[in-house]
């Protein structure tokens, strides 16, 4: 049995620090479970950081969902990462099926395929209390030596 990417076995510790400030801590990601080429990330959205007034109540800023998935996906990527190497989003495509409520939703990102420089990725968010999903993204991955 082969040993794990260099990415995936680092990516724990690396994650304590990723989630301590910035965009990361705004959207209050946390790591759920992540694989080999295989991630979850939740994210824990308020209607006063996040949110967008409707007429029937606040819903999450497309701005910030496409944020969990963008952090996801590069993420992902990072787990099949060699020594040397991080993660950078080349391009980014989010599909909004319906809106956003506060509270947690949770992203699931896989990669597709990894060539030498790059990875082709692809995730749901989902709205945890109900399950549905509410968005769909793929992203390319470029790896870029640190």
């Amino acid at each position: 049995m082969s040993e794990a990417p260099y990415g995936l076995r680092t990516l724990p510790e690396l994650y304590k620090e990723w989630t301590a400030s910035g965009m990361i801590a705004n959207i209050g990601a946390r790591l759920v479970e992540a694989g080999s080429g295989t991630l979850v990330i939740e994210g824990n959205f308020t209607a006063e950081a996040h949110g967008f007034p409707t007429s029937r109540g606040p819903i999450v800023h497309g701005g910030a969902i496409a944020t969990l998935a963008d952090e996801t996906l590069a993420t992902v990527a990072y787990t099949l990462a060699d020594e040397g190497e991080t993660t950078t989003t080349a391009d980014l495509k989010v599909d909004y099926f319906r809106p956003g409520r506060p509270g947690r939703l949770i992203c699931r990102a896989k990669v597709r395929h990894r060539t030498r420089r790059l990875a082709f990725c692809e995730a749901t968010v989902e709205q945890e209390e109900s399950g549905e999903v509410i968005a769909e993204a793929r992203a390319l991955i470029a790896y870029v030596r640190a």
